[in-house]
């Protein structure tokens, strides 16, 4: 029966399911990215509520993807408009969740990677919501990474798990572990993952002479780095680094070639947010009336930088993509890698 349940000709229909269960997940996240940083609990009120009216929302008003469109955006009781982040994070879960299923199959990376991609999300929109990140998030995704690594490990000693072997990539020294090398791995992956994002904020300090990376960025790369291995870590940074780069040049060039052809406005305080993707996912909760239980509390963020002009976008959900991809192709990039630098061919024997 369960080979007959797993028949790759039940594969499109399994991947639907997977679309589905991502929708749903994703509207419990859109729920973690409001409360987390307003030190609100996620299951306390159960039912979701309108942030503009306090109203609790019907469960035929919180079907995911739907109720937003049924609805035309806005709140049935006070009309207050529903902002698009909360339909997109459902999609965004949705698709993200298929295309892991897709990639990975009926392997161990799947539910491993699905855990992972969850907890980007959260980290991506408080990020750029609050420039922070929950240690809820980061440092018990790494508690979990490590804790799914040795349920792993364990699975595979006991034989009950035969293909985990060929699921993740395990670099030297723990390549002669036997079963228990993926939670080793996971393990030094976490700290690894920690401590290299510390010395680069350390020398970016005394480079720079100000704050070059933030604490919860670093316990976000601990998180990442518990469920893709330290080596995994190294093609995040990179990957990250880049991307953050291309982002930055582009929008330095837009913002010239703005000044140039429009200099009246380019001086206008308010003009510079509008370039920004962190001004267009961004729901202001200023504005709300007080909600259930208390309402939002003052949240402990971090100052944003009075110029929006010199920092766009904060770098966890740089991050976020980059670990994303990772999990998606880790085998080719890890092989890649390997390839062309010599180094770590020298570490992989």
């Amino acid at each position: 029966m369960t080979g007959l349940f797993l028949s790759p000709d039940l594969f499109p229909l399994h991947a639907a399911i997977v679309f589905l269960f991502g929708a749903l997940v994703g509207s419990f996240l859109n729920v973690c990215i409001y409360r987390l940083p307003h030190g609100q609990s996620v299951n306390r009120p159960r039912r979701s509520f309108c942030p503009a009216c306090g109203t609790r929302i019907a469960w035929y008003d919180n079907i995911p993807l739907v109720s937003y469109l049924a609805l035309g955006a806005l709140c049935r009781h006070c009309g207050a408009h529903i902002p698009f982040r909360y339909w997109l994070v459902e999609l965004l879960t949705a698709v993200l969740f298929t295309a892991v299923f897709w990639v990975h199959g009926y392997t161990a990376a799947t539910p491993l990677f699905l855990l992972l991609t969850g907890l980007l999300i959260i980290a991506t929109f408080t990020d750029l919501d609050h420039w922070i990140i929950p240690d809820s998030i980061s440092l018990g995704g790494a508690a979990l990474g490590i804790a799914a690594a040795l349920a792993l490990s364990a699975a595979s000693a006991s034989g009950r798990w035969p293909r985990l072997s060929q699921t993740f990539y395990v670099p030297w020294p723990f390549d002669s572990m036997g079963a228990w090398r993926f939670a080793a791995n996971s393990l030094v992956g976490a700290i690894f993952g920690f401590v290299m994002l510390w010395l680069i904020g350390v020398f970016g300090a005394m480079t720079f002479r100000k704050e070059a990376m933030g604490m919860g960025d670093m316990k976000l790369f601990a998180c990442v780095g518990a469920f893709v291995g330290w080596q995994g870590c190294l093609l995040v940074l990179a990957i990250a680094s880049f991307i953050g780069a291309a982002v930055g040049l582009s929008l330095i060039a837009a913002q010239w070639i703005v000044s140039r052809l429009w200099p009246a406005a380019s001086s206008l305080p308010q003009a510079a947010p509008a370039a920004s993707p962190a001004a267009v996912c961004e729901p202001s909760h200023a504005a709300s009336p007080p909600a259930p239980e208390g309402g939002p509390q003052p949240l402990p963020v971090r100052e944003r930088p009075r110029d929006r002009r010199l920092h766009h976008l904060p770098f966890g959900p740089y991050i976020a993509l980059a670990s994303y991809g990772v999990a998606l192709f880790h085998h080719p990039m890890m092989d890649w890698m390997i390839r062309h630098l010599f180094w770590l061919d020298f570490f992989s024997k």
